[in-house]
């Protein structure tokens, strides 16, 4: 009975795993958007806000900056994009994903997005008497970035729902899945179990 049940409880293990690292492929890919549209909109706000009676070269080669910037984390979703769609199974045999250091619940991403919030608020207000433009696209910003924490949060939270789903739909992952033990399985439950034992003493 011990056997069955650490075997189960082996095979929910590895799918929390599993549903994790999907997971952040998709909140990858979603951050690396948010932060190109982040970045372009604040380095357009500057470029406008440049071109005034006499250019601010200083404010102009900021705006090239973001504008740059955004331009790489567009990049970065593109790789994330051919990532995304990687066989999972594959992707965990030889080492365990590192867990993700990002929210997880609902609260905690609420928390920073009104972080943001706040911040852009606060810049937007000490910006706007000297450059209304750029104040405007500082709160446009990181009204965007705000979007991270939930992103984050709705991912992970969900993981392991999505993972249940994409199973059901794929006969031959779930085939797959039902008999696969990676190298660094059991050595990973038995810290995690023991980990966990810590945690309740």
């Amino acid at each position: 009975m011990t056997e069955k049940s650490d075997h189960a409880a082996q095979r929910a293990f590895l799918a929390q795993v599993v549903s994790e690292l999907i997971a952040v492929r998709r909140a990858r890919l979603l951050s690396m958007l948010v932060l190109a549209l982040a970045m372009l909109v604040a380095g357009l706000g500057a470029a406008m806000q440049a071109q005034g009676t006499q250019v601010d070269t200083v404010l102009l080669f900021s705006a090239f900056s973001l504008i740059m910037i955004g331009i790489v984390c567009a990049l970065g979703a593109i790789i994330a994009w051919t990532r995304i769609n990687r066989d999972v199974l594959d992707s965990v045999a030889s080492a365990r994903p590192a867990r993700a250091r990002a929210p997880r619940s609902r609260n905690a991403g609420m928390a920073v997005a009104i972080g943001f919030a706040v911040i852009g608020l606060l810049f937007g207000w000490m910006l706007f008497s000297m450059t209304p433009i750029l104040a405007v696209a500082v709160v446009l910003a990181c009204a965007i970035l705000a979007c991270l924490g939930p992103v984050w949060a709705n991912e992970l939270s969900s993981a392991d729902d999505r993972f249940a789903v994409i199973l059901d739909s794929d006969d031959e992952l779930a085939d797959r899945f039902r008999t696969y033990t990676p190298i660094w399985l059991h050595d990973a439950f038995e810290n995690e179990k023991a980990g966990s034992g810590r945690d309740r003493t």
